[in-house]
């Protein structure tokens, strides 16, 4: 008895052993199987990213500073990092995996006074006070072999559909053994750029003065950036940008026509009208029409696109507020920024100021491709005069084009200083991109938009131009915050079908408040006590019109919830007991089969012995 007791415990022990062994297998096996069911793929690598990886010859480790204790305390203001901290885990993670034992991921919870908090802070990374004397880090630190680190400060929720591009840029960056060298030819300086007090105004409270650095600070630390003169060597650079071409010397010209007939790659922006100039703020006018205007038109209009000296682009449906003149000052938003799979991948707004109209013309060898431009209900105004407009049509008015292909010199028989051409970087392969504003630049124009502004746009432009990875190719990540759309449709029928009373009651509680204020003006002149009890009659009366109003329109926003509620409601009953219900009606199918099959077979037995 003993003896089979024994043969039994040891086979328990035996099939819990063989149990726990395979489960331990099959969860280490199974990290490398996944499937990404999300419908925009968020947990998985563009193939630009997986290039990098592929690319990578050394090791590097990310460290990723998450402080989790500070998170498990539910401060109210960190709530919306904690989704965002498994999103970017899992998103690492990810990178480790694709990089073939490359990658190494440290996740790191600084705590007050720690020896973690201390390279927090060494790495540079920005800190959120908290309640009490708590600090909350959230960043990610880049570390190789030789000594390089790189950092992204803060890892912000506001930059989760651009987190992928950051952090491939990070570890391209680091990785990199050159950077590519950009000549910069400007005839002004962003860096000081001060708007007029009338600009000001217009722009919003507190544009006037330099806000935040330009667009073209965050280029420093991905490219070695040189400032040209106007005479100055273009051979053996990655690109040019040329920035408020005002007035430049035919030998200039004549260097950058040669530099992109050769293969180069070359970025203007040009203005009809740079609102921070200092020949325009000189002038004492918010608007000048010649100081502030500048164009390449004698190089651009040969390659089938010139921009209007005299006319700026203007769209109600984009202002940002309502201004008193004409909506010059545009917030580009969805559909206007076209060539998201080009360079504007991850963009969510570009501001632009007295943008200029680009018109595009076919050119043999030269394919033209719209970046950015307005609304259908765009229209242009004169740059002299922004209350005129020059057309009473409307159409969208092109901001930014991208000219590809074969260029032929636009100044053929003109002055030649230099005999040698100046090789390109690819011949054959030009590419031309042209914005009409220079304002956007400055840097009250690229501080405003935290994520997917101006500045990105910039930098995704030199990126899909200097190659050979082009991060620019790294498509928005989706949302991991779904929006509920049904719900929002419900809404939106709700509020269509109670616009009416709404207004309606709206209406009556602005007349009933304009009548208590002639009582009261009323009751301060007149005297006589039969007029003051009239006066506090007609008040009263006025007050319960006003409260009666004001229950109806919160009764019609508590239908508005109700029915949300409601939806919710039923799906909440629908999951939490849809769920038992298939349980229990699987096993119900299974038994009421085999009950009908043994009927059925005690039905042929009985049959073959005659009862039936």
């Amino acid at each position: 008895m003993l003896k089979k007791n024994a043969r039994v415990l040891t086979a328990i022990l035996l099939i819990a052993l063989i149990t726990f062994s395979s489960i331990t297998l099959l969860a280490r096996a199974g990290r490398a199987l996944k499937v990404d069911l999300t419908q925009d793929r968020i947990y998985s690598l563009s193939g630009e990213t997986k290039k990098v990886m592929a690319g990578l010859t050394h090791p590097v480790r990310l460290k990723l500073f998450y402080s989790r204790t500070e998170a498990l305390r539910g401060f109210d203001s960190l709530r919306a990092y904690s989704n965002y901290f498994s999103y970017i885990r899992d998103l690492l993670r990810e990178y480790a995996s694709r990089s073939r034992g490359k990658i190494t991921l440290e996740i790191i919870d600084p705590r007050r006074d720690s020896r973690e908090e201390r390279e927090a802070i060494q790495y540079g990374l920005r800190p959120i006070p908290t309640a009490g004397d708590d600090r909350f880090y959230f960043g990610l630190v880049l570390t190789t072999e030789f000594g390089r680190e790189k950092a992204i400060p803060l890892l912000s929720p506001d930059r989760q559909q651009l987190a992928e591009y950051d952090i491939t840029e990070m570890i391209h960056g680091a990785t990199s053994r050159t950077k590519k060298t950009i000549g910069i030819l400007s005839t002004v300086n962003l860096a000081a750029a001060a708007y007029p007090a009338g600009t000001a105004r217009a722009m919003g409270p507190g544009e006037a003065g330099p806000k935040g650095p330009s667009a073209l600070e965050p280029l420093r630390s991905h490219y070695d950036l040189t400032l040209l003169t106007p005479h100055a060597d273009l051979r053996n650079l990655d690109a040019v940008m040329v920035v408020h071409p005002r007035n430049l010397p035919e030998q200039t010209l004549a260097a950058l026509d040669r530099y992109v007939t050769a293969g180069g790659k070359l970025v203007v922006f040009q203005d009809p009208a740079f609102m921070a100039d200092p020949a325009l703020s000189a002038a004492g006018s918010v608007y000048a029409p010649v100081p502030g205007g500048s164009n390449l038109n004698r190089l651009l209009a040969a390659w089938g696109c010139e921009m209007a000296a005299d006319r700026l682009a203007a769209d109600p449906a984009l202002a940002p507020r309502a201004p008193a003149g004409p909506a010059t000052l545009l917030t580009l938003k969805g559909p206007a920024i076209v060539g998201k799979g080009i360079l504007n991948a991850g963009l969510n707004q570009v501001r632009v100021l007295s943008a200029g109209s680009l018109k595009i013309r076919p050119v043999p060898g030269i394919a033209a491709t719209v970046l950015l431009q307005t609304t259908e209900t765009g229209c242009t105004v004169r740059a002299d005069d922004p209350q005129q407009r020059t057309s009473e049509s409307r159409e969208a008015v092109v901001l930014g084009v991208r000219l590809t292909g074969s260029f032929r010199s636009a100044l053929e028989g003109g002055p030649v200083s230099d005999p040698q051409p100046a090789p390109g970087p690819a011949a054959g392969k030009s590419a031309v991109v042209v914005f009409s504003d220079v304002d956007m630049l400055t840097g009250p124009m690229a501080a405003a938009a935290p994520a997917g502004g101006n500045a990105d746009l910039l930098l995704a432009t030199m990126e899909s131009l200097t190659g050979p990875v082009s991060l620019a190719s790294i498509k928005a990540r989706g949302r991991i915050i779904r929006p509920f759309s049904a719900v929002d449709r419900m809404e939106e029928r709700y509020d269509d079908a109670a616009a009416a009373v709404i207004a309606s009651l709206q209406a009556e509680i602005a007349a009933a408040e304009r009548e208590l204020g002639a009582l009261a003006r009323k009751s301060q002149e007149e005297e006589e006590s039969l007029l003051k009890e009239e006066i506090l009659h007609g008040r009263k009366k006025a007050e319960a019109k006003i409260a009666r109003a004001k229950e109806e329109l919160a009764a019609l926003q508590h239908g508005k919830r109700a029915m949300v509620e409601s939806l919710f409601t039923k799906w909440k009953v629908f999951i939490l007991l849809g769920g038992p219900a298939l349980v229990l009606l699987l096993p119900a199918a299974i038994l009421a089969g085999r009950m009908f099959a043994g009927m059925d077979r005690l039905k042929r037995k009985s049959w073959k012995r005659g009862i039936w």
